[in-house]
């Protein structure tokens, strides 16, 4: 992340900005929010396809999953990452079908 210069040139290619057209789920969004250490649950927009990474002129390592692994730590989740880690642990899949 801390190459990252906050260009803007990895929104295009996101996935996440691509559908919602919002700053704050775009790249760049998120690095000013990790720049300023905010957790919050808007990380799980990220799909951590990597073609921010991809495209960044400045090879810039971002960083999300770790940042999302912070929040995990911190707390914050979503309802339904909290219901797929109890699927998985009472039936291992995370679907919660049994055999």
């Amino acid at each position: 992340m801390s190459k990252c210069i906050e260009c803007g040139l990895c929104k295009e290619v996101c996935p996440s900005f691509k559908i919602l057209r919002r700053e704050s789920v775009s790249p760049r969004g998120f690095v000013i929010m990790q720049k300023k250490e905010v957790y919050d649950k808007i990380f799980y927009l990220c799909t951590l396809c990597g073609n921010c990474e991809k495209v960044c002129p400045y090879e810039a390592k971002l960083g999300f999953l770790e940042f999302r692994e912070k929040c995990v730590d911190e707390g914050i989740t979503t309802n339904s990452n909290t219901k797929t880690i109890e699927n998985l642990k009472k039936t291992g899949n995370p679907y919660g079908f049994s055999d």
